[in-house]
């Protein structure tokens, strides 16, 4: 399969299930469901191991035992940290608030979006950027040249994220007349394609007039904390793997849908049976 960067946050979950949604002023009961493996690089990459690719993860932790934990556990699962970066200091924990509709609501503690080190330049099949900042943004571009380079929107909407596909949620544009333009601001002209999550509806891809639409998979949802990452896995694989974009995105509704139908950050076991069976049948 194809050898895949991936310069994504690895992060500790720790998951408190609520009685009730989460409203400002509320006394709520919860259920301490102790941490997870969780973050844009493990949420995406598991499911791209399991598809079959040699996926390499580029983030930083702390030089603590979370970040010890973390390394461990990414790696049980077959990511590549050789770029994951170490800074002294703690790692934290995100607190994500799980209610009874599968909605969560995530805190965490501020982060520098300081970039990895010695990123590699060469021998890249494609570059998947999930990272905060501006730091990445002459990296991106660098990359645009070399490799297939899938980034997803920033956050707030303004900074540059030079990509050949940007993947955002219908509410990440929702306040823009043309999400098409406004996608080819930040993205620049090497823009192929806008992918648009929409929830319930499915996805939609967007170029310039174009629309190629994938409805949802129907599921009961237990837990929405890293379908979104799911997605962008299943339509990462699917590109990767040449298909067209109608095709890749219907791997990212499949992925998304396993994700939301489970408890944990991570694609759940479920994917990776579904994949291997998918394999044996061709």
């Amino acid at each position: 399969m194809s050898r895949l960067l991936l310069l994504a946050n690895l992060n500790c979950d720790h998951v408190l299930s609520l009685s009730e949604p989460l409203v400002a002023g509320a006394r709520l009961q919860y259920v301490d469901q102790g941490r997870r493996l969780g973050g844009g690089g493990a949420n995406t990459g598991v499911g791209l191991v399991w598809a079959g690719h040699q996926v390499l993860l580029a983030s930083r932790v702390g030089l603590d035992e979370t970040g010890d934990w973390l390394l461990e556990q990414a790696a049980a699962f077959g990511l590549d940290c050789r770029h994951v970066e170490r800074f002294g200091g703690e790692t934290g924990e995100l607190l994500v608030l799980v209610d009874a509709s599968g909605e969560r609501t995530i805190l965490r503690r501020p982060r520098r979006p300081d970039l990895p080190s010695g990123l590699p330049q060469e021998g890249i099949d494609c570059l998947y950027v999930n990272y905060p900042g501006t730091a990445v943004i002459p990296y991106l571009q660098q990359m645009l040249e070399r490799t297939f380079v899938v980034a997803q929107y920033p956050k707030g909407g303004q900074l540059r994220r030079p990509c050949h596909v940007l993947v955002a949620s219908c509410s990440d544009v929702a306040s823009h007349d043309d999400p098409w333009a406004h996608a080819r601001d930040l993205a620049g002209e090497s823009l192929q394609w806008l992918v648009l999550t929409e929830g319930a509806q499915g996805a939609v891809a967007i170029h310039g007039e174009e629309r190629v639409r994938v409805p949802a998979r129907p599921v009961s949802v237990v837990d929405t904390t890293g379908a979104g990452d799911a997605f962008a896995g299943g339509l990462i694989h699917g590109l990767a793997s040449g298909m067209a974009m109608e095709q890749a995105l219907a791997c990212g509704v499949d992925w998304g849908a396993f994700a939301v139908a489970s408890e944990s950050s991570i694609p759940p076991l479920a994917l990776k049976k579904w994949l291997n069976s998918s394999y044996s049948s061709h």
